[in-house]
């Protein structure tokens, strides 16, 4: 999951589940942002298309992009 870094705060995309998204101010608190976001994500049964669902999620691996 690619992190970006913008105007001092950063946000990121899990690209895995479609529309989810966090950000946050520093790295930790994006970090905790992305674990509430997918479990939100994956506990929302009102939406009409159904998703895959996972029996847990955790965040392996951060990477930060910066523009040069």
């Amino acid at each position: 999951m690619p992190i970006h870094e913008e105007d001092g705060s950063y946000w990121a995309e899990v690209k895995e589940l479609p529309g989810c998204f966090a950000s946050g101010h520093d790295l930790e608190e994006l970090k905790d942002a992305v674990l509430e976001a997918i479990e939100l994500y994956l506990a929302d049964d009102d939406e009409a298309e159904p998703k895959k669902r996972l029996a847990t999620a955790r965040v392996d691996e951060m990477r930060v992009l910066v523009s040069a």
